[in-house]
């Protein structure tokens, strides 16, 4: 098989989920139950409740073909969506009726009493249809069309007495004598909640009859959307009105079980239907279930797609390998399998999460200056992010370093947000649970099958690269850049005075600058490599803007804006000559700071508190109008950092990230009397004293 269908569990399916104890229950209840009784099954959409109710439905009519001398259930089945279609809620109640007149009608042998009850009922039905379409005159429609179905009108009130009649003389039949008649009504949460709550009102008044079991599938929430025009939007003050409603409509609530579904026989049910993975080691069952739960949940239709991504995934790989002469290792190797299939879980799930393993497969190197190209730290604009942020770094799901960057990229979006601690327990899956020098690697070569599964969009500048290639999107030019940086981050809505002249004018100034002689320097092009362009300068417009010299970043520029107020960001390579420390610009009274501070060092327990990432950069956050951003500073600049990054002589002196992570690597594991750990130990508590900074004059 290549794909999973989306549709109910059919009879004689096989119960994959292991929730037949909730069935068996519903079942025995409405064979014991009195009536009228109205069931609401709840669930949200796609969470099984058709799988549901045809099992209930099937267990029922075995019941029935266990005594041929009758037939305890008459069983009734209504697609609700389908009777709304271009309908009022009232126009679909009346198709509904007509629905179930009609199954009623054809247990009635008497054909002269059958043939009266329909003309009867469709004379009342004709009229109401008139009634409901009259409601697109006004209010005197609406209000006919109320006291219709409130039982004012002899013609809803004679309805009723009918079909009490026809339910009370089919049970009398000697030759299809039924117990009880069961209504299923399915599919009421596909259509608008307004209307789906009217015919749940409307349904209610006229079938309140004895012998009649209804069973509505419909989720709770969708109720609440649909009285919010009458009730106004849920508060803890009126949430007893909107339970209050619901409970006069459902004596019995049931809600889907999905904290008890059997995810992983469920999944590996629906991975080996499409031969996903044919492995001597089997694959992990609690992993499987953990990395649906953390991503996706336990929503089968959820499941379902993501089968077939996988599915056509594992049929693009056999393809590609046979062509090639070898075998596709997706089918064999457990820890690969294992791999794509969590990518594709957050792929569905989190699609800005999954696009930053395309950008940077090694997680772990995911830092506070990977947030900001991703954030330009806009969730420092909320009000309680310090608080909130103080929590988190707190909880073991956000103290390393990447969990901090994680949680920052989460923070701007809710609902990202409301999951971000099932996001990283997610990712520290990948730390757990499998061998740390090969991870990286497995997850390199998931994000280069699963791009063909990616939600790609394009834009009116250029075109996006495909998700999955490790490409980052870049607009050209300023203007489009800062209309990309505007809509992404909604600063339109939040701020709608950015940015300030003064803030465009510093950014606006220094790329003329660059692109004038002897710079020359040119927009990135997508698709290109850096070396490809006609300048050794090249100014690459993503999160923020980069300047690169012979394919080495020298520069960076950004806009911020939080709740301080509106920053300039500046940030330049450090150099040796200055003794790889921040420098005080005094002419331009600009005051570089180190991207990150390592503090607080605790020599007993070998650890330290600060992000050592970024140590070879000085950045500045500054208020526009309070800074001299010349073109001497702007050369001088410029100028030492193209030197830093470029001249050999000059580079082996830069204090580089490798340098860092050797001496914290020493502080951490050497003896404390070896002179490298002495060494190290004076670097980290000397480096970053802020009287190390420079003042220089250019």
């Amino acid at each position: 098989m290549v794909g999973i269908v989306d549709e109910a569990l059919p009879e004689g399916g096989t119960d994959a989920l292991k929730i037949s104890t909730y069935k068996d229950a519903l079942v025995n209840f409405i064979k014991k139950t009195d009536t009228p009784m109205t069931i609401g099954v709840q669930g949200e959409w796609g969470s099984g409740k058709t799988s549901l109710l045809n099992q209930i439905w099937n267990d029922l009519d075995r019941i029935n073909e266990g005594d041929s001398s009758r037939d305890d259930f008459k069983q009734i089945w209504i697609n609700s969506w389908e009777h709304s279609l271009l309908c009022t809620p009232e126009e679909s109640l009346m198709k509904i009726i007509g629905n179930i007149i009609s199954e009623l009608t054809l247990s009635d042998i008497n054909k002269n009493r059958s043939d009266n009850l329909k003309r009867n009922v469709g004379n009342i039905m004709k009229g109401a249809l008139r009634i409901g379409s009259s409601m697109t005159l006004g209010a005197a429609g609406v209000d006919a069309v109320d006291n219709m179905f409130n039982g004012n009108e002899n013609s809803i009130k004679q309805l009723r007495d009918e079909l009490k009649v026809l339910v009370e003389d089919i049970k009398k039949l000697e030759t299809n004598n039924f117990g009880k008649i069961v209504i299923y009504v399915d599919d009421l949460d596909r259509i608008e909640p307004k209307n789906a709550v009217r015919i749940l009102e409307l349904l209610k008044n006229i079938f309140n009859i004895k012998d009649c079991v209804f069973i509505l599938a419909i989720d709770y929430q969708v109720v609440v959307k649909g009285l919010v025009d009458k009730f106004g939007p849920p508060t803890p003050e009126n949430d007893w009105e909107f339970r209050a409603f619901f409970d006069k409509i459902i004596q019995l609530p049931f809600v889907m079980p999905m904290g008890k579904y059997d995810i992983a026989n469920y999944v590996l049910g629906l991975l080996g239907q499409i031969d996903f993975y044919s492995g001597a080691e089997e694959l992990d069952p609690d992993l499987i279930n953990q990395f649906v739960t953390k991503s996706i949940g336990g929503n089968p239709r959820s499941i379902k797609r993501l089968v077939n991504s996988l599915s056509l995934i594992t049929t693009l790989s056999k393809a590609e390998a046979e062509n090639d002469g070898r075998e596709s290792l997706i089918y064999t190797n457990k820890d690969r399998a294992t791999i794509l299939f969590a990518m594709v879980c957050l792929q569905i799930s989190h699609p800005k999460v999954y696009q930053l393993f395309a950008d940077n497969p090694d997680f772990t190197q995911w830092d506070e200056d990977y947030a900001y190209r991703e954030t330009q730290k806009i969730e420092e604009t909320d009000k309680n992010w310090e608080k909130n942020y103080k929590q988190a770094i707190e909880n073991d799901d956000f103290d390393q370093e990447w969990e901090k960057c994680l949680f920052r990229i989460c923070y701007t979006d809710p609902r990202r947000r409301a999951k971000a601690h099932e996001v990283s327990q997610f990712i520290s899956l990948f730390e757990e649970e499998f061998d740390k020098k090969t991870i990286i690697s497995l997850i390199e070569k998931a994000i280069g099958q699963t791009a063909v599964t990616s939600i790609s969009s394009s834009d009116s500048v250029n075109v996006r690269p495909p998700k999955g290639s490790r490409q980052r999107h870049y607009v050209i030019g300023y203007d489009a850049w800062l209309e990309n940086f505007i809509e992404r981050f909604e600063m339109a809505e939040k701020f709608p005075d950015f940015p300030s002249k003064e803030s465009e004018e510093v950014i606006k100034s220094y790329l003329t600058f660059i692109k004038a002689e002897p710079y020359n320097a040119v927009d990135f092009e997508q698709g290109k490599l850096l070396s490809d362009h006609d300048s050794n300068y090249v100014i690459k417009y993503a999160g923020g803007i980069s300047i690169y010299y012979m394919s080495k970043k020298i520069a960076g520029l950004g806009l911020h804006r939080n709740l301080r107020g509106e920053f300039v960001t500046l940030r330049f390579s450090k150099h040796p000559k200055y003794n790889n420390q921040p420098l005080i610009l005094t002419d331009s009274n600009i005051e570089f700071n180190h991207i990150n501070v390592i503090r607080d060092l605790d020599e007993e327990a070998r650890t330290f508190k600060g992000s050592p990432a970024g140590v070879d950069w000085m950045e500045t956050e500054c208020v526009a109008k309070d800074i001299n951003f010349s073109i001497k500073s702007m050369e001088f600049l410029t100028n030492i950092s193209m030197d830093s990054k470029t001249n050999p002589k000059v580079k082996d002196d830069l204090i580089t990230q490798q340098k860092l992570n050797a001496h914290i690597e020493a502080f951490k594991s050497k003896r404390r009397n070896a002179n490298q750990y002495k060494e190290a130990v004076k670097f980290l508590e000397e480096y970053y004293k802020e009287k190390k900074k420079r003042k220089v004059k250019y």
